[in-house]
């Protein structure tokens, strides 16, 4: 009656449960887990869930697991791979069912090294070209965000476009700048070196990514570069920009036009609202459910899609 067969009557069930209810028996889900090879927990790894993008994702991923019956545990990278390698390390301990990751992107090494192992994985967030890695992946196409980010930026006028990314070695930040290459070579504008920027000491709190792109905009002010619109890797940095523009008295969307990337909740709130490009994260989050319990490898791309508000 405690394991749930049906070869006990409903009667003999419910007193059974009773009776263990009011002892406070707790069932030994180790034991069961033994039992059925199968521990009905899920190991998620993300950079840093008090970034408000991954923690909507995360919220979509725990709430999919719990309609198929499972939990969660999770661990923050801070973006440090030795991190990212000592939580696939626990988690396999565990014997999770299976792994959801965004990974550091510093080496691939371990994701590789699962790859080849009986392992259930899925690589969240990012669309990593790499022929050694055979696991499911499920992205927002970032080629195309980048290039509909800075040809709305074109649109709007802009004709020096700053792109302030994240680390080099970042796959979306690499692709969401091919996309800002092409908007610029499809309007006959010139890529302009002291216009882009890349930060690739990122490690720790996503206010770090505030931090880092407000000096960044400070620094190309300082250096006397010119420049009318600002493309931004996420939304965090578009912040960070916001406020450096905002203490330089530099008017938005007057003098300057910005817009950032995942239309994360805080972008409808901050002054001026920030104009960017929407990641679906419920998709992503359930998507990378999806393709958890699906037999097949495969790689699943998701649009994004401009969100029209006050900076841009």
């Amino acid at each position: 009656a405690l394991n749930g067969k049906f070869d006990v009557s409903d009667k003999t069930r419910n007193e059974v449960l009773k009776i263990a209810k009011e002892l406070g028996y707790i069932p030994n889900k180790a034991a069961t887990s033994l039992r059925k090879q199968k521990t009905y927990i899920v190991g998620v790894i993300v950079e840093d869930n008090s970034n408000p993008f991954w923690s909507e994702v995360l919220r979509w991923i725990e709430k999919a697991l719990r309609e198929k019956g499972y939990h969660i545990l999770f661990v923050n990278t801070n973006r440090d791979y030795k991190n990212e390698v000592e939580a696939i390390e626990i988690f396999l301990q565990r014997r999770v069912d299976g792994l959801l990751i965004v990974p550091t992107e510093a080496s691939y090494e371990d994701l590789i090294d699962l790859s080849g192992k009986n392992v259930k994985l899925v690589v969240m967030g990012r669309d990593i070209k790499n022929s050694k890695l055979n696991v499911s992946m499920t992205y927002t196409d970032d080629v195309y965000g980048g290039y509909i980010a800075t040809k709305y930026l074109i649109e709007k006028g802009c004709k020096q476009i700053i792109f302030i990314g994240a680390q080099e070695y970042n796959s979306s930040s690499k692709l969401r700048f091919e996309g800002y290459k092409m908007a610029l070579k499809e309007a006959g504008l010139a890529i302009d070196d002291s216009l882009i920027k890349f930060n690739n000491d990122l490690q720790g709190s996503f206010l770090l990514e505030v931090e880092k792109s407000y000096n960044c905009l400070l620094s190309i002010v300082k250096s006397g570069v010119h420049f009318d619109g600002i493309f931004s890797y996420n939304d965090v940095m578009a912040f960070g920009v916001l406020n450096a523009l905002n203490e330089l008295r530099i008017s938005v969307p007057k003098d300057v036009r910005v817009i950032g990337y995942d239309d994360i909740l805080y972008s409808s709130i901050v002054s001026p609202k920030l104009t960017t490009v929407r990641t679906d994260k419920k998709l992503l989050g359930e998507t990378a459910v999806k393709l958890l319990f699906d037999s097949d490898i495969k790689r699943v791309s998701l649009k994004g899609k401009i969100v029209i508000r006050e900076t841009c």
